[in-house]
């Protein structure tokens, strides 16, 4: 299962993890104005929260990249056939 972490110091609490998550993994603690991990089991690694962070102040472990690995097999298929 994925693993989320969020450094609270780092932070800022601008909510847009929260607004771009597919699956309402996160919300806002609204006392500390900070991001929480609310449905964790709901998380399918999409990474998208990671990219919108400003702060990126979100760490995710245990993570299988499948998007990446089709990139990375597109590309290296093109390259084979210009070469």
């Amino acid at each position: 299962m994925v693993q989320i972490e969020i450094d609270e110091d780092a932070c800022v609490g601008c909510g847009s993890c929260v607004e771009d998550c597919p699956n309402d993994v996160y919300e806002m603690d609204e006392a500390k104005n900070k991001t929480k991990v609310v449905n964790l089991e709901d998380c399918m690694a999409c990474l998208s929260c990671h990219e919108i962070c400003p702060a990126q102040a979100m760490e995710h472990q245990d993570i299988h990249v499948a998007k990446r690995l089709y990139i990375d097999r597109k590309v290296n298929y093109a390259l084979d056939r210009i070469i």
